[in-house]
């Protein structure tokens, strides 16, 4: 799964800050000379969605990822049309669907970030000055979907009848990556 960030520049606020968790994220180096990409995952262990499929007994870690445009059926960043009708902004959608890197109990804890980001600094590569990407980055997560203990893949709840739920799939990650936008890998992490 390849999941588009930095579409609209640094620190576009529907893509979350570098802070948020479980949100890749993009945004200049205080010297404005390179581009900082980071994702910290979630600790998603004691979420109640979670809880309720029967992780706790079973499940050492739980790492979170969102995926921030689950609509899309593009690797690339959406295209934004203005609506000449609307003044001003918009909010950013909630988060809905998010991958969920499973860690079970007494198993290998190669894999597991543990609190630590997945962190990545693009620099530039000739004596001309860093540009944003007009196209963003990309945020690739390899790996095959699992069952929570409840022998079901995904984990669904909502607030109430008429809110959009909120969905987890569980998953073993093999690899997380940034690319940039033609695909070309920036930095790579594996288990082991």
């Amino acid at each position: 799964m390849r999941l588009p960030f930095g579409c609209g520049g640094a620190g576009t606020a529907q893509e979350g800050s570098a802070e948020e968790s479980g949100l890749a994220a993009a945004d200049w180096t205080v010297d404005r000379k390179a581009i900082q990409l980071r994702m910290m995952p979630g600790d998603w262990a004691g979420s109640t969605l979670l809880a309720k499929a029967g992780t706790s007994a079973k499940w050492e870690a739980v790492e979170g990822f969102w995926i921030p445009y689950p609509w899309l059926g593009s690797e690339t960043c959406p295209a934004v049309q203005t609506d000449p009708l609307q003044t001003g902004s918009s909010p950013a959608s909630p988060q809905t669907l998010g991958i969920a890197a499973v860690f079970e109990a007494g198993g290998s804890r190669l894999g597991r970030r543990n609190g630590r980001a997945y962190e990545y600094t693009v620099h530039a590569t000739d004596e001309a000055p860093l540009t944003w990407p007009k196209a963003g980055f990309r945020m690739v997560l390899e790996g095959r979907v699992t069952a929570f203990p409840n022998d079901k893949a995904i984990a669904c709840r909502a607030a109430g009848p008429d809110q959009r739920p909120v969905c987890i799939v569980a998953a073993h990650l093999d690899r997380v990556a940034f690319e940039e936008s033609d695909g070309s890998t920036l930095g790579e992490w594996r288990p082991g």
